[in-house]
């Protein structure tokens, strides 16, 4: 029992900083309640102090920033600046996890989804990028087991829809730009078609809109 909250706490410190810095500054609030002998507390206390902490983090993180960014790229380009700062919040909050892409990219995506609707952070396109990577990277790691589409959809194929025409929007992403703030809005969907191996998108008009409707696919 003592050996695996040594293990947990260990971990954590190397996931957080602020975690980190809470062991250091109030040892005995920290570690409160865990199974430590007095020996083990010692060791975590010294180790926490150790200049190497900051490499082990930011290895750390690196790993964990490497499938967000093959996930949820554009996610990234949007958020620009403000990246650092959210993935801060979000390891805080998830400091050891599967580091898998495809639960990665869902597990950061619902973070974001949450900071989005709790206000902490804003952006006209931010929302519909989000959906439309969690598709693309739930078509790509597609293994038959499970399926997130409507039950007449083929597997492989997903409708995402957007609040702003997606040809502009994705397009300046794909150049690593921001699209620019005058996109027209509206309700438009996007197929992605990974029936052939590589993705395929069409954006469908009013016709086929309707016809997925009819059909229980939008």
């Amino acid at each position: 029992m003592s050996a695996a909250a040594y293990q947990h706490i260990f971990g954590r410190m190397v996931a957080s900083p602020a975690f980190r810095a809470a062991l250091v500054e109030r040892p005995d609030d920290t570690l409160a309640g865990v199974d430590l002998t007095d020996r083990e507390r010692r060791r975590l206390l010294a180790i926490a102090v150790q200049p190497g902490m900051r490499v082990n983090t930011a290895i750390h993180r690196a790993n964990r920033l490497t499938p967000i960014e093959q996930t949820l790229p554009f996610t990234c380009v949007l958020l620009g600046e403000r990246l650092g700062g959210v993935v801060d919040r979000y390891w805080d909050t998830h400091p050891t996890e599967n580091l898998q892409a495809p639960a990665e990219c869902e597990r950061f995506a619902t973070f974001l989804l949450d900071e989005i609707r709790r206000g902490a952070i804003a952006d006209r396109y931010l929302e519909d990028v989000i959906g439309f990577e969690r598709a693309c990277t739930a078509l790509r790691f597609h293994t038959g087991e499970t399926t997130h589409a409507p039950a007449s959809l083929p597997a492989l194929v997903r409708v995402v829809r957007f609040t702003h025409n997606p040809v502009p929007v994705l397009e300046a992403l794909g150049e690593l730009r921001r699209p620019p703030d005058d996109v027209p809005a509206g309700v438009f969907y996007l197929v992605v078609d990974c029936r052939g191996g590589e993705p395929q998108f069409r954006l469908l008009d009013q016709d086929a809109v309707a016809a997925f409707r009819a059909r229980g696919w939008v």
